[in-house]
């Protein structure tokens, strides 16, 4: 099976409110996808339909080979979803709200105690396993919406905003647990509103807009995308003539060159490791010494800008 997930003509409207519109995704089976995209781009609607939670207004999805709309037990079977408002009855306590998780999921009550032990300890909640559901803080709360994925591992991870009211080493542990899920065989998608965490876990990247797929790719094929995206700073050993100007203008690749100071050029450029071989042989062969070249790449948040031209994620 090539693909975990295809959504196909996907949508949903609430009313004349089209949250997702005509949707055709293809997630591969094994990989960790990331879908980024403002408030209300139809991230979580899209996690919610493929997870059975909601049901399509037209289109389908095939989950695990599995269709959402005529075979939504077997959807659920496959794939668990971690909520982006942690879920749980507020009399419940953590330990309980695993195991009863674990038990769902058909883990032998014989390994059921000692893997809620430990999921409750990788996630930094075992002193807190007999407090009340309604007593965890928002970030202890958080974690344990996120532990339930990990007390039976699904073919299909979804996660909506796994790290929100988390804090900074409890966003690492996230991370990497989730990475892990991927690497003992499951299929991940993460939908997120932080770049930072975009950028860490992400095989490939989908960009959400208005309720469609702008565009999916890597990370550095993206960034490759951004015209003039790289950053190139040259200070050179002597003053900058028009002449150099000129010949680094001419290069292909240049979108833009600045001058910042008497012996120091500010370029963009597009793909800078195909642009500054070819540069560097020009100033070479026109007598001119080179004192430093620094390179920056496009952030996520220039690649989000080029494809929806609006605001940061």
């Amino acid at each position: 099976m090539e693909y975990a997930v295809e959504s196909i003509d996907l949508s949903k409207a609430y009313g004349s409110n089209v949250a997702l519109d005509g949707l055709n995704l293809k997630v591969r089976e094994g990989e960790i996808i990331v879908l980024l995209g403002p408030n209300g781009s139809g991230k979580t609607t899209f996690l919610q339909l493929i997870s059975t939670v909601l049901k399509p207004s037209g289109g389908t999805a095939i989950v695990m080979g599995h269709d959402i709309v005529g075979e939504p037990l077997k959807v659920r079977q496959v794939a668990t979803i971690s909520f982006q408002d942690p879920r749980g009855f507020w009399r419940h306590k953590p330990s309980h709200i695993l195991s009863f998780h674990a038990s769902m999921y058909g883990v032998p009550g014989q390994n059921r105690r000692e893997l809620v032990e430990r999921t409750l300890k990788e996630f930094d909640l075992w002193d807190s396993r007999e407090k009340k559901f309604m007593h965890l803080s928002g970030g202890q709360a958080k974690r344990l919406e996120v532990a339930k994925l990990f007390v039976h591992r699904p073919r299909l991870a979804i996660f909506d905003e796994p790290t929100t009211m988390v804090d900074l080493d409890g966003k690492r542990t996230i991370w990497d647990k989730i990475k892990q899920l991927r690497e003992e065989g499951s299929t991940v998608i993460v939908a997120t509103n932080e770049v930072r965490e975009a950028e860490y876990l992400a095989d490939r990247i989908t960009i959400f807009a208005k309720g469609r797929e702008v565009v999916t790719d890597s990370l550095s094929n993206l960034k490759d995308s951004v015209r003039g995206g790289d950053v190139v700073d040259i200070e050179f050993a002597q003053p900058v003539t028009r002449a150099m100007v000129d010949e680094l203008s001419s290069v292909r690749g240049t979108a833009k060159v600045s001058l910042v100071a008497e012996g120091r050029l500010r370029v963009q450029v597009n793909r800078s490791e195909d642009w500054l071989p070819e540069v560097t042989r020009r100033v070479y062969s026109m007598g001119v010494k080179l004192s430093s070249i620094k390179v920056t790449e496009p952030s996520l948040d220039d690649v989000f800008m080029q494809y929806t031209g609006g605001g940061g994620p």
